[in-house]
This record gives C-alpha cells, structure tokens and sequence, in this order.
C-alpha cells in the first residue's frame, strides 16, 4: 500500500508530521481529518523521497566532523536507554546541517516505517559513506550498536585526523610543483615565442629543448579545442571503467601498493579490518558470518578478495590463518597474529593488538611522510629545473655565436 507523507496543525496550533499508508490521497486526506488535524502538507512518501534526493545534489557536503558529532550524540543517547526513534527526532532537531538534517529525518521516517537502521542510512549514501552503514550493521547484527556506533565515530575521528595529517605533509609539495607547473605555462605562452619570431629573423637552428616546449605551446594556442575535448573524453572513460569490477578492482590494488602512500593506506585497513573483527568476535557473532560483515567494511576490492579466502578457508576447516599464507596484500604480522589467536583460542585479542600496532605504525609513517617524499620531489624539481634551463639559456647561446659570426 503507498505511504504518504504529511505535514499538519492539531487544534492546538502545534505542528506534527510523519507517515501513513493509504490507497490514494483522498483516503489519506480523510484519515488525517480523522485523526483530527489540519493537514498543511501531504505527498506521497516515494515523491517525497525524490524530491529530498534532488535537493541533497546541490546542498553543501557533510564534512567529516558534521558526522562524528552525529554519530558520537547517537551513541550517547542509545547507551543512556533513549529509542533510537527518540533520539533520532531530538537530533534531527537539533542538527545545523541542512543536508545532514534531512537525511536524519528521512532515516528516522524510515525506521519508524520498520525499515532498520542500516537500510535507512544506506538511502542517503552521500551522508552516510558505505564503510558507515556497513558497520551499523555489524553493531545491529551483534546488539551493541551502542559500542559499535562509539567505534565508528573513533575510526572517523582518528581517518580524520590522518587525512589532515596528509593533507599537511604533502601541502609543500603541490605547492612547488604547482608552482612550477605555472612557471613552465607561462614560459612556453610569452616567453619561447619571442625566441622562435628572433631565431627565424637569423635562420638559426633552435635547440632541441626548446623545439619540444614551442611545439607544446602551438599545439595548446592552436588545439585547444582538441585538448579539451581528449581530456574530456579520457576522464568520461576513466569514470565509467572505475565504476566497472575489474577498474575498481584494478585501483584499489593500486591504492595499496603505490609507493610511500599505499603501505600508509594498508595499514590503515588492516587497523580498521582487525578492530571490526575482534570487536564483532568479542561479542559472539559467529565466525562466518563475522567475516561477511567485516567483507563490507574494508573498503578495497583487493582486501575483500582475501576476507573471502578466509571465509572459504574457514568453511573448509582450514581456519582463518591458513589460507592467507603467501598473500600479497596481507602483511605476514596479520597471518601470525591470527595463528597465535587460533592457537591459544583468542582470536580477539590478537586482532584487537594487530590495530593498535597499526594505528602506531600509520602515526609513525604520516609523520615522515615529508621526508619520504623530499627524494620524490628533488628529483621531478630537479628534471623540471634543468630541462627549462636548456630550453631558455640554450638558445642565447646560440643567439650569441650568431652574432660573433
């Protein structure tokens, strides 16, 4: 039966809203005068819904911290005892974020319809990111959404602070190359061409650095059209192979073994991966089904891949250790751990130390991060320097031996 959504005035003056079901409008409208309010507002629930998707297109992103103070009030208010209808109402009161607020209120609407919390919070996937709503469900799965929701704002907190850490290190370095970038953009637009209209004046011979970086600045004065168009057209594919299986797939192996960032985004999964598990472990979830829940909280193809491997392994009987010997994504500490853990029957535990020893790890490589890239950056500044150099003081060379003859 269709549900509508409304919005009415009780003799009061005071404002209510929620959701009823209905065959059409008119039966809607009569049980809402019925009830004995006004009603100011009615919709279908389904119009409602895509009406709210729309705006949440154009209104602003919810940052990171809007989340974590969501998450940290909700998990505050279910550990006091309040509903969880309850204390979604008083937060989406209360909630300065436009977009944040809407999707409380969705969410709250949805539960209160008899959808769970996780099927709710997926609708909004914009506010409530996969990994979010992936580990409500672990927390709804084991009843202790109030542990697990305190968790989740402590994993936001902390991939927060560490973006913020990486965003600092590397800010350097995109503004030397940033500004070499521009540096090289400016020479080939306003400075090369007068050496180019010169050489012709003499029937000199322009040097090889410099002949590249003219023919750079024609192609751009003149194909800029055609440049904007392959750009385009490159990013277009690019985006429609990263939604596909194999691109996915093909980018988050990537992600996890690029040089100085991908041992940083490992660990961080690892971190994420065994705090999940051995919370979930702790708390009596079966093994298998543990491990289906925690498939969908790593957030990498490659991982999940392995995840697998250890479920089949365990419904084979070979245990969780076993079949990720010899992996190339799980660090070998992990495969130990969970061999000790299996051994001495605490399993748990040893994942809740791996996360420590990795959120130790992440901390120690994000602080020298600057220096593991000064290499990095020496060398491209150093190329860039040197081949601009060529380019510009080759030709005066030139120009002067010109002259002397």
């Amino acid at each position: 039966m269709p549900a509508f959504r409304y919005r009415a005035v009780s003799p009061g003056g005071q404002a209510q809203q929620g959701v009823l079901d209905a065959s059409d409008l008119d039966q809607a409208l009569d049980r809402i005068h019925r009830m004995g309010l006004t009603p100011v507002r009615m919709e279908s629930h389904e119009e409602s819904r895509r009406t709210g998707r729309r705006l949440e297109i154009f209104q602003k992103k919810v940052s990171a911290r809007d989340l974590i103070l969501f998450t940290r009030q909700l998990e505050t208010m279910l550990e006091s005892g309040l509903p969880l209808l309850s204390a979604l109402e008083i937060l989406h009161t209360q909630t300065a974020h436009p977009k944040l607020r809407f999707a409380i209120d969705r969410v709250r609407s949805d539960v209160e319809q008899g959808s769970t919390l996780t099927e709710a919070l997926r609708r909004h996937p914009s506010c409530f990111p996969k990994i979010y709503s992936n580990l409500v469900f672990a927390g709804e799965e084991g009843g202790l959404l109030g542990q697990i929701l305190d968790r989740v704002a402590t994993l936001l907190e902390y991939e927060a602070e560490t973006d913020q850490r990486i965003r600092s290190a590397t800010f350097y370095p995109t503004l030397i190359i940033t500004e070499l970038v521009l540096a090289f953009f400016v020479l080939i637009k306003f400075v090369l061409p007068r050496f180019a209209s010169l050489f012709r004046n003499f029937n000199a011979q322009l040097p090889l650095p410099t002949r590249v970086l003219i023919a750079i600045s024609d192609f751009f004065e003149h194909q800029w059209l055609l440049f904007l168009f392959l750009s385009g057209a490159a990013a277009a594919a690019a985006i429609v192979w990263s939604r596909t299986e194999r691109g996915r797939t093909a980018i988050d192996r990537f992600i996890v073994t690029a040089p100085i960032f991908g041992p940083i985004f490992l660990m961080t999964i690892m971190s994420r991966f065994s705090r999940v598990l051995s919370a979930l472990l702790a708390s009596g979830i079966p093994i298998v089904q543990a491990l289906d829940i925690v498939r969908g909280v790593v957030g990498n193809k490659v991982v999940e891949a392995e995840v697998d491997k250890m479920r089949d392994g365990v419904v084979a009987g070979m245990g969780l250790a076993e079949p990720l010997r010899g992996s190339p994504v799980i660090p070998p500490l992990v495969v130990k751990m969970l061999a000790v853990g299996e051994e001495t029957g605490a399993v748990d535990k040893m994942l809740l130390r791996v996360s420590r020893y990795y959120d130790q790890d992440v901390d120690y490589a994000v602080k020298n991060l600057s220096t593991a890239i000064e290499p990095v950056l020496l060398i491209i500044l150093g190329a860039g320097v040197l081949f601009t150099a060529l380019a510009v003081f080759l030709p005066l060379w030139n120009l002067m031996n010109v002259f002397r003859h």
